[in-house]
C-alpha cells in the first residue's frame, strides 16, 4: 500500500468518526476537532462540532470547585 492510499484510508476513517458527532449550527459555541496522522503528524482534517451536549460532563467531587458548561437560560 502506498503512502497516498494509507492517508486516504485514514482520512475516510476520520470523516466516518466525525460523522457520528452532532452537526454544528454555525452560531453556538463549538469545539474544533482536528485529526492528525500519528506517523507523519500530517493533519487529516478538521471539523467544528457543538461544544455543549457532545459528551457527558464529569460530576464534581463533593467539596471541590469545578467549572461546568450550562445552557443559556435566555
Amino acid at each position: 500500500m502506498s503512502e497516498r492510499e494509507r492517508l486516504q484510508l485514514l482520512q475516510a476513517k476520520a470523516q466516518e468518526i466525525v460523522a457520528d458527532l452532532p452537526a454544528w449550527d454555525g452560531e453556538s459555541p463549538a469545539v474544533l476537532v482536528t485529526v492528525i496522522d500519528p506517523v507523519t503528524r500530517q493533519r487529516l482534517g478538521h471539523w467544528f462540532v457543538p461544544a455543549i451536549g457532545t459528551a457527558p460532563q464529569p460530576q464534581p467531587r463533593p467539596g471541590s470547585r469545578h467549572l461546568r458548561a450550562v445552557p443559556d437560560a435566555s
